[in-house]
């Protein structure tokens, strides 16, 4: 994409005719069933294009073998229970599906970027799954530059301070709140990182 003088600051240019940006952004988010890296339980991905909603998926998922087991407090969090995950699918049956997803947009969202694709990163390893790379930006820290005298970040303070509302802790609500955050900012170049994988990493 050719970046002009005007926009070089940016990734991509904002309209003046309205606040969201035009882009492909891909709300995601991770819900856990207890503090191990890579137990996933629920997955939300969302694709926004010119902020307009046009792609959801999402899974209950069956934690790894080795992380199989739900913490109630996680529990009282996002309302799923353990036995909900018994007939659900393990994380490479829903990777594919996923993985095409995230690479439909031209950056991945997430809010607190980093816990999520930690747990991204250990499920992969932990399925011995093959490599993918992607760019993407973290809402939280986007968000703090944007919006520093919000008294919270949190994704429902941010999303409230843009006039829509969501259920925090629903991994689909939560995959589109922070696109949506995204959305309405912009997204500078400074904020856009990349995600990589390899089966051979430590």
């Amino acid at each position: 994409m050719r970046l002009g003088t005007q926009s070089a600051k940016y990734f991509y240019k904002i309209s003046r005719q309205r606040k969201e940006q035009t882009m492909k952004l891909v709300g995601l988010d991770f819900e856990t069933a207890n503090p191990n890296s890579g137990s996933i339980c629920a997955v939300g991905a969302a694709l926004l294009e010119d902020g307009k909603l046009t792609k959801t998926c999402e899974w209950l998922v069956r934690p790894h073998t080795s992380v199989d087991w739900m913490l109630p407090k996680f529990t009282e969090i996002h309302g799923i229970e353990y036995l909900e995950l018994r007939e659900s699918p393990e994380f490479p049956e829903i990777w594919d599906s996923l993985k095409g997803v995230l690479l439909s947009g031209e950056c991945v969202i997430a809010h607190n970027a980093q816990f999520d694709l930690r747990h991204l990163k250990c499920a992969l390893k932990l399925y011995s799954l093959p490599a993918i790379a992607f760019p993407y930006a973290c809402s939280l820290e986007i968000s703090r530059e944007h919006l520093p005298d919000l008294p919270s970040h949190t994704l429902d303070s941010v999303a409230a301070h843009f006039g829509f509302t969501f259920k925090h802790h629903d991994a689909l609500d939560d995959a589109i709140a922070c696109a949506r955050i995204v959305a309405n900012t912009g997204l500078q170049k400074k904020f856009i990182r990349k995600f990589e994988f390899s089966p051979n990493m430590e």
